[in-house]
């Protein structure tokens, strides 16, 4: 797997750490999807699941929870079994919403916390933080990549993360994964430049990932950061339907 070293306060994780704590957590994100949407009449029953019954979009917030619990859920059986289920190792890894930024200038309703957090503990924490957007339509794009979205993981002001690694995923209600996937490829090249964006195989799977760049100050000094966001596209389920 391609690597993009991060200046890092203290030594930085080995590359093969890395490469199979994203392995585990990015399978783990898509089954815990899968059994959301295999469950999804006992999550659309909960009173805010959806946005509002016109649209019958399911909240973003209400999307991203189910799936923590759902991965919970996988992460228990697998550990009641005592080993891990190929393709995924879950039994180390913690996720948590709505984690604060480890820098991040606010503490209370000024925060601006991650939307997922994943921690894998062995020697020292390895620690993934992923943004979650809502696409209802090409339009959403913008949001997807701008200051509310993607760039959230170059501002040096509130970083999103100063790991090594990020994620972005994609709620996608209309068409398929597969499509939404090429059409963000495809709109990062444009924003970014091919420059900045590659494929890489992740796991059994393969992803497209940006690489993004900021400086912050602390009070420990200034340090230059790289992050490669790693970017998938998750189906979920409006009702009525809007996938043919």
């Amino acid at each position: 797997m391609k690597m993009h070293p991060a200046a890092l306060i203290g030594p930085p994780p080995q590359v093969d750490e890395w490469a199979t704590f994203l392995a585990n957590a990015i399978a783990g994100v898509r089954a815990a999807s899968e059994q959301m949407r295999a469950r999804r009449a006992k999550h659309e029953k909960r009173i805010d699941w959806f946005r509002d019954k016109k649209s019958g979009i399911p909240r973003e917030n209400s999307v991203t929870r189910a799936i923590a619990d759902e991965f919970k859920r996988l992460k228990a059986r697998q550990g009641i079994s005592g080993t891990g289920v190929q393709p995924m190792d879950l039994r180390h890894i913690s996720i948590e919403c709505e984690v604060p930024r480890p820098y991040d200038p606010g503490i209370s309703d000024k925060a601006k916390p991650t939307d997922i957090a994943f921690s894998l503990f062995k020697d020292g924490v390895l620690d993934l933080r992923i943004e979650a957007k809502t696409i209802t339509s090409i339009a959403d794009l913008k949001t997807y990549i701008g200051s509310e979205g993607l760039l959230r993981f170059e501002d040096g002001s509130n970083p999103y993360t100063v790991a090594p690694f990020g994620g972005m995923v994609a709620y996608v209600v209309d068409e398929d994964a597969d499509s939404w996937d090429r059409r963000i490829a495809s709109r990062l090249k444009e924003a970014l430049g091919a420059e900045r964006t590659y494929v890489t195989t992740i796991g059994t799977a393969i992803h497209q990932v940006s690489t993004h760049n900021f400086v912050l100050t602390t009070d420990e000094g200034t340090a230059a950061y790289e992050v490669g966001v790693v970017h998938l596209a998750i189906e979920i389920d409006a009702v009525p339907s809007r996938r043919p």
